[in-house]
């Protein structure tokens, strides 16, 4: 009885110090703000990087959007900066960079954008989302 005992126990010991390295995992470190272009997110860190390769869109994608959510996901705006920053490659690389007048056309995403103080040249990139959503991804222009 003993033995099986032992075994149990050290079984259980085996067990808790294999998944307490995983839980550790898990935890919640403690968070500061998401901005992009933090200075502690490393030398070799690009704002630019947060848009990531999204697929391209054309005029007629614009078109279909209606009613859809919209979500506006700022890129490269550093509040801790005074003043604006300039990005003139991040609007040249982005996927939506000859699309702007079929969006400035389309009213679900003027809206979402008037809402928050953006225009359509303020866009970056747009990124079909589940959901049937809308991510808009956007830069605030000296020129506003």
């Amino acid at each position: 009885m003993f033995k099986l005992t032992a075994l149990a126990l050290l079984a259980g010991l085996v067990t808790t110090s294999a998944v307490l390295p995983s839980y550790a995992q898990m935890a919640k470190a403690p968070t500061r703000p998401n901005y992009p272009s933090y200075s502690g997110s490393g030398p070799d860190h690009n704002c630019e990087d947060e848009i990531g390769h999204l697929r391209s869109v054309n005029a007629f994608d614009i078109q279909g959007i209606r009613n859809q959510k919209i979500f506006l996901y700022p890129i490269c705006e550093d509040p801790t900066v005074p003043g604006k920053n300039n990005y003139g490659t991040l609007f040249l690389d982005g996927n939506v960079n000859t699309l702007r007048e079929p969006i400035a056309r389309n009213a679900t995403l003027m809206n979402a954008l008037a809402a928050r103080g953006y225009d359509h040249n303020d866009v970056v990139s747009l990124r079909f989302a589940g959901g049937n959503s809308i991510y808009l991804y956007v830069h605030q222009r000296d020129l506003n």
